[in-house]
């Protein structure tokens, strides 16, 4: 044994000999005994096992680095940590914890569906410790821009942010710590791939003519739940917006109301629908400020391939989906008293 080997055994065992050997292991042991307080922790590449020890105790995720060291060198893990970002709980058992970071940030499958909002993506991601809460919704996309040209450069809307509708639906796995820019551009990369190249929007976003089309299929998606009749009601929609009429979408007005989510939203009333706002297009024509959802490709080709129709209004039976459309309002409002009740 080298004689630096021997002097650390010999250190090692003075400060075991006086923290005592039965506090050494209530603690490695120990259970939390309350509800655990999530800690962010980063540790940087080349941060010294002092630096995580010293950082940790900071952060209030160690009660005593003493015994954090000693356990690391007993158990041989203390050059085998992993930099990045962790969530972690206070009093956590010391082995669990060490445990934790030398098997590195974890892997979070994470599933957005169709016509979720950013908002909506943001607490998924969040809830799984990918990212803090709101990271998403207030990045900067100017960095993002630069290898995304086609994302649109004007500010979309104050609710839903400048990444809203081009969160891909899709399946995806992230490191817990994510940073918010890395999850966007994994986002980004694949609606690149499944939308830009696949869909058809290579043409449309040479022309300037994206955030229109994907801010049509983002209502698309979330009025309309059958894909085979999206396209006609593309046609309609696109009918009212030449002619300058309000659109006087449902989706659109409960996407204002709620803070643009729609889970755990509460039900339109009749003074929502004359309340004075961007997102009110019972009131204001054209669309709204941006897109009101991330829709799926089968929503973005019914917004890029409209039907040819002579009606101008058009509503979904909530009991069975079904779309009707009406060329007059005495039809729509036929319609409107049989299916909906109104």
């Amino acid at each position: 044994m080298t004689t630096h080997k021997k002097n650390l055994a010999l250190l090692v065992f003075f400060i075991l000999a006086v923290v005592g050997f039965a506090a050494f292991r209530n603690q490695i042991n120990k259970q939390a005994s309350r509800p655990a307080n999530l800690h962010e922790v980063q540790i940087e590449k080349g941060a010294s096992f002092n630096d995580v020890s010293s950082d940790l105790a900071d952060k209030g995720v160690i009660t005593s680095e003493t015994i954090f060291k000693i356990y690391g060198l007993l158990s041989g893990n203390f050059d085998k940590i992993k930099p990045g970002r962790y969530f972690l709980p206070q009093n956590i058992e010391i082995s669990k914890l060490v445990g934790i970071l030398v098997h590195g940030p974890e892997e979070v499958l994470v599933t957005v569906t169709p016509g979720m909002t950013l908002a909506e993506v943001d607490d998924e991601l969040s809830d799984a410790l990918i990212i803090r809460p709101g990271e998403l919704i207030n990045l900067n996309a100017e960095n993002l821009r630069k290898d995304y040209p086609w994302l649109p450069e004007k500010k979309i809307g104050v609710i839903g942010g400048p990444l809203e509708g081009f969160m891909m639906p899709d399946t995806y796995k992230f490191f817990v710590g994510t940073d918010a820019e890395s999850a966007a551009r994994v986002f980004l990369e694949n609606f690149q791939k499944k939308a830009m190249a696949a869909g058809g929007l290579q043409f449309f976003s040479k022309q300037g003519n994206i955030l229109k089309i994907i801010n049509l299929a983002s209502i698309l998606e979330k009025e309309v739940p059958d894909n085979s009749e999206r396209r006609l009601v593309a046609g309609i929609l696109n009918n009212r917006l030449n002619a300058g009429m309000p659109l006087q979408t449902d989706a659109v007005l409960i996407y204002g109301e709620c803070g643009g989510r729609f889970l755990n939203c509460p039900a339109l009333t009749k003074s929502d629908y004359k309340k004075d706002f961007d997102y009110n297009i019972y009131i204001y024509k054209g669309l709204p400020p941006g897109p009101i959802s991330n829709p799926s490709i089968d929503a973005i080709s019914a917004a890029l391939n409209p039907q040819k129709t002579n009606d101008w209004y058009y509503l979904s039976d909530p009991k069975t989906g079904k779309t009707y459309s009406s060329q007059t309002l005495d039809q729509h409002n036929d319609y409107r008293a049989k299916y909906l009740g109104l």
